[in-house]
């Protein structure tokens, strides 16, 4: 348990409220840069309940944003302050990982969180989503969020970031909008990590990899459980996951079935298969793995795709524990990976609750606190003004 925060030094903290919060990984990385989580909300009772488990004191709103006006939200805040508003909106019907539909009702639940952004006027205002919304329909979707910015009063830049420029051992891009309607620059934060090759070059920190991060896991096999940490730490990120936690939670494997143990218990770390030879695949794999000439395609897949240990995952989505749905085998173990360590490929703490049910989606679909703490990092340096919020609580 970490030592209550003193009330005084609380109230001077920039103040971030986070809408479609999920099961918290924004508001985690927000907390991390410095800042008070004033309030969250979202309609999920699931997330909603492994929320209230990680952030007890913040104010909770289950609910249909919908149904929401700017006075459900300031009431809840010392001051009706708010420094920053974020949010993530539903993703589905940009997602290249589903079925991509424009006319997906999900798609405008943005227009929600203008209309609080134009009614509230917070100085800084942060939205997330999925890569696929930059690019989908000729970037109209990107163009009309734009838009419903600048009619509310705001400077809006948008950028792609990739999680493992950030310390996050996962290659996991998202959209990032940042506006303000302040005179401030608007400023993304600058990678941290890269590939091992290119550290002399940048002169950053080599990025975070899968056995850097899980590496000290205890070995389960085909399946099975632990609750016991085997090995002690042996990388800062290892440290940084395991402080504040004495047992390790969620650390069980899916049993994997005999048809996909014949896959990959032949596939070598970093490769999926594709790199098998075409006459030893399963048949329904030989329609989908040919091209116009009548070859088999040697890319566009990571199905039963075995981690490489020395670099970072790729994209962990709700569906890790499936060894036949992406990149998601162990590196040196025949079967997928575990809650746990899909949390900490997030790059959530060990010390982080997860409650059922669906474990797996609230992992699959949370921004990894890492990234958040790095975009949030910005925002807290153009939010502080100690001074200014100390004549302000007297």
């Amino acid at each position: 348990m970490n030592a209550p925060e003193d009330p005084l030094e609380l109230m001077q903290k920039p103040v971030f409220v986070d809408l479609f919060c999920g099961a918290g990984g924004l508001s985690l990385g927000a907390k991390l840069a410095g800042f008070r989580v004033g309030a969250a909300l979202d309609i999920d009772p699931n997330v909603c309940a492994t929320y209230a488990a990680n952030f007890p004191d913040t104010p909770l709103l289950r609910a249909d944003i919908r149904e929401i006006s700017p006075s459900d939200i300031l009431r809840r805040l010392p001051g009706r302050r708010i420094d920053v508003l974020a949010a993530g909106p539903c993703c589905q019907g940009f997602s290249t990982h589903g079925k991509r539909d424009r006319n997906d009702p999900r798609n405008f639940l943005f227009r929600e969180f203008m209309r609080l952004v134009r009614d509230i006027q917070p100085p800084w205002v942060l939205m997330e989503n999925v890569k696929g919304l930059l690019t989908y329909d000729r970037g109209w979707y990107r163009n009309m969020i734009c838009d419903a910015f600048r009619r509310c009063g705001y400077r809006v830049e948008v950028k792609i970031l990739n999680a493992a420029d950030y310390g996050v051992p996962q290659r996991r891009e998202r959209i990032f909008f940042l506006a303000t309607n302040t005179n401030d620059t608007i400023e993304f934060p600058s990678p941290r990590h890269c590939p091992a090759d290119q550290v002399q070059i940048l002169g950053l920190e080599r990025y975070v990899a899968v056995t850097d991060a899980i590496g000290d896991l205890p070995s389960l096999g085909i399946s099975g459980s632990s609750k016991k940490y085997s090995n002690p730490p042996t990388s800062s990120f290892q440290r940084y996951c395991r402080k504040g936690s004495k047992e390790l939670t969620l650390h069980h494997a899916k049993e994997v079935s005999d048809y996909a143990m014949s896959i990959i218990r032949r596939i070598e770390c970093g490769e999926g298969i594709r790199s098998l030879p075409p006459e030893t695949l399963p048949k329904r794999f030989h329609r989908m793995r040919k091209i116009s000439s009548g070859a088999f395609r040697r890319d566009c897949t990571t199905l039963y795709y075995r981690l490489c240990p020395e670099k970072p995952s790729y994209t962990i989505t709700c569906f890790f524990t499936n060894v036949s749905s992406g990149p998601f085998v162990h590196p040196s173990q025949n079967r997928a990976l575990t809650p746990r360590e899909a949390a900490r490929l997030q790059s959530f703490p060990d010390s982080f609750v997860f409650l059922p049910p669906k474990i797996n989606h609230q992992i699959g679909n949370a921004i990894p606190p890492l990234l958040g703490k790095a975009v949030t990092d910005t925002l807290m340096e153009k939010l502080k003004v100690p001074k200014m919020r100390m004549a302000a609580a007297s």
